[in-house]
């Protein structure tokens, strides 16, 4: 798992895009006000850190991640002074209580076994009054990314199941983790955005990098079962064979809630 999730480039080539085009969407769903200091739990590769600075131009926002290699590509994205970037786990956050306005994260909670003890910490370290929100894709086929990937790999690999899909969120998870971390006005709702890719390479090559479970599992499979998996790919967004831009859908369930006090 560290490996696929130490390749900076890799990653921001196949996941880096949405995680762009979903931070704006989020970070109004949050409710970010300016002038406030606020944390990125999971910050990845710096797209909701960079989404809250273009937006709130006198706030101060500090990453927090387990990825080396991530936080200094992060670094290097976001070199501003009014950002900070930490390496540490969101199960047990590097700062004292109460030390944000808002604590967030982005696309982060899927990847998160013991989700209540992170929601709990997210809890900890947020000002009284402050705001806790966070988002990760659907689980139940509203992430088109995923949900084309491994029902085709499925098909040509029935062994798989759809495991891709497990660790993604259904409606109701985010309020119960909320709920049970003590958050109070907690809200749900689903976030929606498209991605548009202007060719197949496009939408394809970035997964033959290695980065994210799905990248791993290209990968992994022999030149043979890769071209299968290409096939099927391309005939299930290309129906009429020829090659040209298409689109994919996400949605996001998030949700936020305040800190009592």
């Amino acid at each position: 798992m560290a490996d696929m999730f130490s390749k900076s480039e890799a990653y921001e080539s196949l996941m880096g895009r949405w995680s762009d085009r979903l931070a704006p969407v989020f970070m109004e769903f949050a409710g970010v006000r300016d002038g406030g200091r606020v944390l990125d739990v999971g910050c990845g590769t710096g797209a909701l850190c960079r989404a809250v600075l273009d937006a709130a131009p006198l706030s101060e926002v500090v990453g927090v991640d387990p990825s080396e290699p991530f936080i200094a590509y992060a670094r290097e994205r976001c070199a501003d002074p009014r950002a900070a970037f930490d390496v540490g786990d969101a199960l047990n956050l590097p700062y004292p209580d109460a030390s944000f306005d808002q604590t967030l994260s982005l696309l982060v909670f899927q990847f998160i076994p013991e989700g209540e003890q992170a929601a709990e910490e997210m809890h900890r370290v947020t000002r009284p009054g402050g705001t806790v929100a966070a988002c990760t894709w659907d689980g139940e086929g509203g992430f088109e990314l995923t949900s084309a990937f491994w029902d085709e790999a499925g098909k040509l690999d029935p062994a798989l199941k759809k495991r891709g899909d497990s660790r993604l969120f259904r409606r109701g998870q985010f309020s119960r983790l909320w709920d049970a971390a003590g958050l109070q006005d907690v809200e749900e709702t689903g976030l929606g955005i498209q991605m548009d890719f202007a060719s197949f390479d496009d939408y394809w090559l970035p997964f033959l990098q290695g980065a994210t479970p799905m990248g791993a599992y290209v990968k992994a499979l022999v030149p043979e079962g890769r071209e299968a998996l290409r096939e099927a790919l391309w005939k299930r967004f290309l129906p009429g064979g020829e090659d040209g831009p298409f689109a994919l859908g996400g949605r996001a369930w998030a949700a936020r809630g305040k800190v009592p006090g």
